[in-house]
């Protein structure tokens, strides 16, 4: 049996170790484009932020892992699948032939088409090659502007800040973390940020980018780029980091029969519309927790359970996805916020919130009928473990839903009290 994965990144890394943990015979190929080692995003951060090294990024410890393993990794970009001859080709002309295909080939970022994106210092933050840019550039008191104020532009800004660098943040919606985050805790993280000396301009998009020289007196000459916004506003930075969107590798499947939307079509046990091709991870768009509905959900943990899973059932298992929860969790330079499953509420449900804005407290829960499908918190540390789990366990929560209704801060009295009905019922 011949089981190629396409990608390396977490889902990849799970299917191929799981696949030979399966089967010690059949040959497994993880064709990476990338020519570092495999390696974590989620690491990315410490190391722009100098508490880790760059060896911590990799997935796996030791130069030869992968090979003794007997786990094939080739580099390369794949151009074509022909699911008509089960086989691969790569950019080089090199052709693979598979019996089982994953794939798992996450995403790309994408920059939007402004005069000045190409010059140097104007940087996404995606791979391990744009961290060692970021950080070979990045000196004291370094004046940053991060374009895009979503959940992946905060992380970098979390890092990035507390390096000591000086940023500005420029996001063209009327509020940041929009997919994370509403008007009211959108507002609540905004004013954090301006406490901590992050600037944030919301309803801004950029025009041009520009590189100006400047002299310093007796200090000589140098440059700095000049970002020019549409509101008239001109900002200086030593770099720009785009964060603003990311795209799902799928241009090398167009003609391939393998169904695609958003990411790839999967079902319950992660297989395509092809008997023999699975994919997992970013690029994989299978079902969600909260709504039954086909989604893509890009969180590490997520990617890893799908690479066990497709794995599985790439050597003949019959193993079963039922769903990921929606969870996103950030720290904004010590202010933790979350959301999980319809934190934004479903169609006839539902919500109570609790606000104490003078200490960055929020909490607001989102109800159908009479269970809880959704919250978001900020500055709540125990949250983070109590509103997923009563999310995920879908129990009916009877008398506490009133409860809740009437004061959501008993949210640990509810997360305990039907935590010990589910082990009475057990």
């Amino acid at each position: 049996m011949q089981h190629v994965i396409i990608g390396a990144g977490p889902a990849g890394v799970v299917a191929a170790e799981s696949i030979r943990k399966f089967d010690k015979s059949s040959t497994v190929t993880l064709v990476s484009n990338e020519s570092e080692r495999p390696y974590s995003r989620l690491a990315i951060p410490r190391f722009l932020q100098g508490t880790i090294a760059e060896k911590d990024t990799y997935l796996r410890c030791g130069q030869d892992y992968f090979a003794s393993q007997s786990i094939d990794v080739r580099r390369g970009c794949v151009v074509k699948v022909d699911s008509r001859n089960d086989s691969v080709n790569l950019a080089d002309g090199t052709r693979l032939e598979y019996d089982r295909l994953l794939i798992a080939t996450g995403c790309r970022p994408e920059k939007p088409a402004i005069p000045g994106k190409e010059l140097p210092g104007v940087v996404n933050c995606w791979t391990l090659e744009d961290a060692r840019k970021i950080v070979c550039n990045l000196g004291i008191n370094s004046r940053l502007i991060v374009v895009g104020g979503g959940f992946i532009g905060f992380v970098i800004i979390d890092a990035l800040a507390r390096t000591g660098a000086h940023i500005d943040v420029i996001e063209k919606g009327n509020r940041i973390l929009p997919h994370l985050m509403n008007d009211e805790s959108s507002r609540l993280i905004q004013s954090w940020c301006d406490k901590k000396g992050i600037e944030v301009k919301t309803c801004v998009d950029i025009e041009a980018i520009e590189r100006r020289s400047v002299t310093s007196g007796n200090a000589g000459s140098g440059s700095h780029l000049s970002v020019l916004l549409d509101n008239g506003d001109s900002l200086n930075a030593d770099m720009v980091i785009f964060t603003t969107g990311t795209k799902i590798n799928t241009k090398f499947l167009e003609g391939s029969e393998i169904a695609f939307d958003h990411g790839v079509l999967v079902d319950e046990r992660l297989n395509t519309n092809m008997p023999n091709v699975f994919a997992a991870g970013d690029a994989c768009q299978g079902l969600g927790f909260s709504t039954g509905g086909r989604r893509v959900q890009a969180v590490q943990l997520t990617a890893s359970e799908h690479g066990r899973i497709a794995a599985a059932n790439m050597c003949g298992f019959k193993a079963r996805y039922s769903g990921s929860i929606t969870m996103n969790v950030l720290d904004t330079l010590g202010l933790v916020s979350s959301s999980f499953g319809a934190w934004n509420g479903v169609e006839g449900g539902e919500s109570v919130t609790y606000s104490l804005s003078g200490n960055y407290t929020y909490l607001n829960l989102q109800f159908s009928e009479d269970k809880l499908v959704g919250g978001s918190c900020i500055g709540n540390a125990e949250c983070l473990q109590q509103l997923p789990r009563l999310i995920h366990a879908h129990t009916p929560l009877k008398e506490w839903k009133k409860r809740l209704m009437d004061d959501p801060c008993r949210l640990g009295e509810a997360y305990h009290a039907l935590s010990q009905v589910n082990i009475s019922n057990n």
